[in-house]
């Protein structure tokens, strides 16, 4: 066959390959009694059985330098993501330690932006949930551009693409890390799209932790309507955000949509909000793209989480993200029950290809 008469994938999938090198399991979660630190690099490879099977191939994006980044990220939080490692391993009494991570944390409003590393990392850094390692950032920087690349499939004219972004970057706020996450790369997606001409752009997040980080970003801006479908932060995290009440600010008035979820909700209620948040991206004069902040950690079972969704339930968002008619891109989020991953994204694509085609 030759190659002008290939038939394009159905989904372009998008996989940054030094993803792997960002895994503090292997430094916080080894020993008897320490916690284990759920978003590990195996995560993808149960994803990439799932893309296998369903007999698509992964590629790497390409490097489209920090720009696209630095499009949304306060230049002094990614300034410190590049040179903390060094900077801390230089500070008296922590040449040996392999992790920067918080020993203080800032309550912004109170307190002045310190000059050290040991004081900055509690000022950029949101909790223990996101530790800086050797690797992080190099890590976070390549998710960020498989992000990119996706979005920069559409804008080409792809109908879909798919970013297996790792670490994760719904919970990065512009100037700020936690929840594993360190770049947002759903909101960097959903800039590129705009910058790349996109009028509207419909952000949907079905991961269970809100992405408050997302929130934030686009909280006051009317080109980016920002849905969410995940467990009630009063007793999830991210603990501080995410509650119906929470609509859009200033120019963003009624562009921010939250649909928390009480604990061990099922498929039926879990797909009632999914399907109310479409209904709100169907409106006139909504979005022309879609960007989907897709989470596996709705899972029954899920060690981060309390709700009680199954395959069955992923098979049914696939499905009916695809019926809303829009050019997608794709952006993995979390999904830490790592034996039920590669099911459930079988599952999803199952029903969002099978919808479209």
């Amino acid at each position: 066959m030759s190659h002008s008469s290939r038939q394009a994938p159905a989904l372009r999938v998008f996989l940054p390959p030094a993803h792997a090198r960002h895994d503090p399991d292997s430094v916080i979660g080894s020993g008897a009694a320490a916690r284990p630190y759920f978003e590990r690099p195996t995560r993808i490879d149960a994803l990439l059985r799932a893309v296998t099977a369903a007999g698509l191939q992964a590629e790497a994006p390409r490097d489209h330098g920090l720009a696209p980044i630095e499009a949304l990220h306060e230049e002094g939080y990614l300034r410190f993501l590049a040179s903390a490692y060094d900077a801390w391993r230089a500070e008296p009494g922590f040449a040996s330690d392999p992790v920067v991570r918080p020993t203080a944390f800032a309550v912004r409003p109170l307190h002045r932006k310190p000059s050290s590393v040991v004081g900055l990392a509690g000022w950029y850094l949101a909790g223990h949930g996101a530790p800086l390692l050797q690797h992080s950032w190099s890590a976070a920087v390549a998710s960020a551009h498989a992000a990119v690349e996706a979005a920069d499939t559409v804008l080409a004219g792809a109908r879909q693409a798919y970013a297996l972004t790792r670490p994760p970057g719904h919970h990065a706020h512009a100037d700020l890390a936690g929840g594993f996450c360190f770049l947002n790369n759903a909101a960097i997606a959903a800039q590129r799209l705009r910058d790349g001409g996109v009028a509207r752009v419909g952000l949907l997040d079905i991961d269970v932790h809100h992405g408050n980080g997302t929130q934030a970003i686009f909280y006051e801006r009317e080109d980016v309507h920002v849905v969410s479908v995940h467990g009630d932060p009063a007793g999830l995290y991210p603990f501080y955000a995410g509650y119906a009440d929470e609509t859009g600010a200033a120019a963003g008035a009624g562009r921010n949509l939250n649909l928390p979820l009480p604990p061990g909700a099922t498929d039926k209620a879990w797909l009632d909000a999914v399907e109310r948040g479409l209904e709100a991206l169907r409106r006139p004069g909504l979005p022309d793209v879609l960007v989907l902040s897709l989470g596996f950690d709705a899972q029954a079972g899920d060690p981060t989480a309390n709700l009680a969704v199954t395959a069955e339930g992923f098979r049914g968002a696939g499905r009916r993200i695809a019926d809303l008619g829009l050019p997608t891109v794709i952006i993995q989020e979390g999904g830490y029950l790592i034996e039920k991953l590669e099911a459930n994204l079988t599952a999803f694509l199952q029903g969002f290809l099978s919808a479209r085609a």
